[in-house]
């Protein structure tokens, strides 16, 4: 599934920072997401098998992003199922 990720002003927005600068969302959005995301914001992610609190994981097989969460409160839009 290709979706695209919210820009860090909007939800520094709509979730507000930690003391440490990072996004308060479900999965904490950091800095490194941020720079790791290519220029449209727009990846692939698979739903991991698991989840965390009954929210949904999603995970990319991009070798920048690999081992990061990304929740369905950073998804922008999906681009394509």
């Amino acid at each position: 599934m290709k979706v695209k990720i919210k820009t860090w002003e909007q939800m520094e927005k709509e979730f507000g920072l930690y003391d440490d600068g990072e996004i308060d969302c479900t999965f904490i959005f950091s800095e490194y997401m941020e720079q790791a995301l290519p220029e449209d914001r727009i990846i692939d992610v698979r739903i991991s098998p698991h989840e965390v609190s009954s929210f949904p994981v999603y995970l990319s097989d991009e070798p920048a992003l690999k081992y990061l969460w990304f929740s369905d409160d950073m998804i922008e839009e999906i681009i394509e199922e």
